[in-house]
């Protein structure tokens, strides 16, 4: 009996334990599945982070699937509004921000911005590349900057969308060196350095402004002179100064940060915030700074809500100074991505309704008038032809009826001889412009005449009004 007990105890004993004890952190924070938005397009600064993110949650097993959707446009407004807006999924779901949706938000005074979803960590910092095309007569980044200085002409730059990091820096160089606005203009080039790159080498522009991650995928990227990095230190493999090495005492960077949506489960967000914690302070993450040469977060995770604003805030003053930068096409398409939009859009097409309104009115008009014009052509045919037929004195009418015309013929007839069209005679006698088409025909047949203009001429000495 104490044997059979003891055996009892013991089960119950191992089966409080199972169902007790926590199970491994690892079991804990491991995801089925997470989505993560890019507001971008592949191959940008977006993807390029969002790419490295998954390979590391999936090989530190933190994530058994992760799905990526892209949503590029309007610097990624577009993207951020359709993920404010969507409602709550089963799916653990992720956003990829930076400094460009703030420059973007700032530049169009957008309604949606990162501050509307909920901050959880910034991933990194992404040093900025200056290049210029390998044949240029420029050699250093102090040579660019002098240029800038001293030529008359304006200085014009290429680089991503508009508001983007890449603007961002050139506005802060230009408030640096105290450059007149009316000096430099940015060209906005979304898709990525390698579409940057492009732009570069088959334009006339000054310079061009990427990440060097991006234009390491550039196929022509031995085309390309880079003259200097942005951030406080050199990129890791890349024999180019920074800007403060080159004698220009400023440091920028891009960087990029995750997001959830506000209205995401709470346990969702628990779970978030517990694999992004693991997956930052593991070798994988390590592993893909060091192949992009990323520098680390300005800002841990307390830190990074007053980071934004303080990021937002810079964006805005920097922004104050792109309105006479920007080329004239740039400058247009922003006023019109201004709030007040939608009341300029509604009243240009009220305008082109009024406009259509006024014109239909104007042509009902103008063809009532032509109608009632040729009624009264057509009275004074008949009134003529009468008269003819009483006094037997018209040569015409003679004419018309040895030709053996019908009364509906001769009446055409004379409609055709005052100048007046098919769909004006169709419309005086009520009838289709069809129907008065074979008339004439007929009326060509029975005179041995082929066409309007040899009917008309055949009359041309006899015909008085």
């Amino acid at each position: 009996m104490k044997l059979l007990f003891a055996r009892v105890w013991l089960i119950l004993s191992s089966l409080a334990i199972t169902l007790f004890v926590p199970a491994p952190a690892s079991a804990q924070t491991m995801l089925e599945q997470l989505v993560i938005i890019v507001p971008g397009s592949a191959g940008g600064g977006f993807d390029t982070t969002a790419q490295a993110l998954s390979r590391a949650l999936q090989a530190e097993k933190l994530v058994k699937r992760v799905e990526i959707r892209r949503s590029p446009g309007a610097g990624g407004l577009i993207a951020l509004a359709q993920f404010e807006a969507a409602p709550p999924t089963n799916v653990p779901t992720i956003f990829i921000g930076g400094s460009t949706i703030l420059g973007a938000a700032a530049q169009n005074r957008s309604v949606v911005s990162l501050s509307n979803v909920t901050a959880i960590c910034q991933l990194n910092q992404i040093s900025l590349v200056v290049a210029v095309r390998s044949d240029s007569p420029i050699k250093s980044f102090l040579e660019l900057v002098e240029l800038m200085r001293t030529q008359d002409n304006r200085s014009e730059w290429v680089g991503g969308s508009s508001g983007s990091a890449d603007e961002l820096l050139l506005l802060a160089l230009a408030s640096k060196l105290d450059l007149p606005r009316e000096r430099f203009s940015f060209v906005a080039v979304p898709g990525g350095g390698g579409a940057i790159a492009e732009r570069l080498l088959a334009g006339h522009h000054l310079a061009a402004v990427s990440s060097y991650e991006e234009y390491a995928v550039f196929p022509m990227q031995s085309r390309l002179r880079m003259l200097a990095v942005s951030g406080d230190k050199r990129i890791p493999g890349l024999d180019t100064p920074t800007m403060r090495e080159a004698g220009i005492d400023l440091a920028f960077s891009d960087w990029k940060g995750v997001f959830v949506s506000r209205k995401a489960d709470p346990d969702q967000l628990r779970a978030v915030r517990a694999i992004l914690d693991r997956v930052r302070g593991s070798p994988s993450w390590t592993g893909e700074f060091a192949s992009h040469g990323w520098s680390p977060p300005q800002a841990n995770t307390e830190q990074f809500p007053a980071f934004i604003v303080q990021q937002e805030q810079q964006a805005r003053r920097l922004l104050a100074l792109s309105a006479g930068n920007r080329q004239p096409d740039s400058y247009y398409r922003g006023l019109l991505d201004r709030p007040w939009r939608y009341v300029v859009l509604a009243l240009a097409i009220a305008g082109l309704f009024a406009a259509i309104v006024i014109w239909q009115r104007f042509a009902s008009r103008r063809k009532e008038r032509e109608l009632q014009e040729a009624k009264r052509a057509l009275e004074t045919i008949r009134e003529q032809l009468e008269a003819g037929q009483s006094a037997e004195r018209s040569t015409i009418t003679q004419q018309l009826h040895d030709w053996s015309l019908s009364i509906a013929e001769i009446e055409i007839a004379w409609m055709i001889l005052k100048g007046l069209q098919f769909k004006e005679i169709a419309g005086a006698r009520g009838t289709s412009e069809r129907t008065v088409r074979q008339q004439a025909q007929g009326i060509y047949a029975k005179s041995g005449l082929t066409s309007r203009a040899e009917f008309s001429a055949f009359f041309l000495e006899d015909l008085k009004f």
